[in-house]
């Protein structure tokens, strides 16, 4: 009995780790482009997700540009540890010189990270990936205690 429990619960971690992994296998090793709004204006995205440090941990590479003004570039990147639950931490580094904790959950399609800390910032941002292979992203802050929407893309393999 206790073998067949021991079995089960092997199997049940296989199962969820091969769930909670695929999202970022999926997404991974690939160069995303998109194209969406940001701040109610018309910009242009691009992520790239990579597995570092012998895969235990994934990095997000992250720009964007606000189409109307070529000159503005934010960029930054992320790192994320995922776990056998299907949860996630991590940081955030951004070309602001901000530096806040990543936190959340994750299936094998989808991503909802919540970001910042009351210091700074707070938000939550949500990853998609869709049927046809796009990955639709939405981004919001916190303010004045409610989620609001400031950007969204849709991203595609270039």
């Amino acid at each position: 009995m206790k073998r067949t429990i021991r079995t089960l619960s092997l199997i049940l971690l296989w199962v969820q780790t091969g769930n909670a992994q695929g999202f970022f296998e999926k997404i991974s090793q690939n160069e995303w482009k998109g194209s969406g709004e940001l701040l109610k204006r018309s910009a242009s995205f691009q992520m790239d997700w990579r597995p570092i440090l012998d895969g235990k941990f994934y990095e997000l590479s992250f720009q964007n540009q606000q189409d109307a003004s070529k000159e503005y570039r934010f960029k930054s990147k992320g790192i994320y540890r995922p776990w056998e639950n299907g949860t996630f931490t991590g940081t955030w580094f951004d070309s602001r010189g901000y530096s806040f904790p990543l936190k959340g959950k994750f299936t094998e399609n989808e991503l909802i990270v919540y970001w910042g800390n009351p210091e700074t910032e707070e938000g939550k941002t949500t990853y998609r990936i869709k049927d046809n292979g796009t990955v639709s992203v939405i981004d919001y802050i916190l303010k004045d205690g409610k989620l609001i929407p400031f950007g969204n893309a849709l991203y595609q393999k270039p």
